[in-house]
């Protein structure tokens, strides 16, 4: 298995990405992280998700109802 530095993996995820990632459609990445089941990160007009938040979120069992990320970040996003 190659080694990977920490600039070679990304630290955070567009949507199309994070999507590919969970095996989900991007809309439904997109409804869950409006409700805010799924943790994400906004920077300016844009959304981004954490590959290790998102792994958590699977970790506790894709919770998708309302306002389930904050269980992971914590209240933070």
């Amino acid at each position: 298995m190659p080694e990977h530095s920490a600039s070679s993996e990304r630290l955070l995820l567009t949507g199309p990405a994070a999507s590919a990632l969970l095996s989900m459609s991007l809309r439904r990445l997109t409804q869950l992280t409006t409700m805010g089941a799924v943790p994400s990160v906004k920077i300016g007009r844009s959304r981004r998700y954490c590959p290790q938040q998102l792994a958590e979120w699977v970790r506790v069992g894709c919770p998708t109802e309302p306002g389930a990320a904050e269980r992971i970040t914590g209240g933070q996003s």
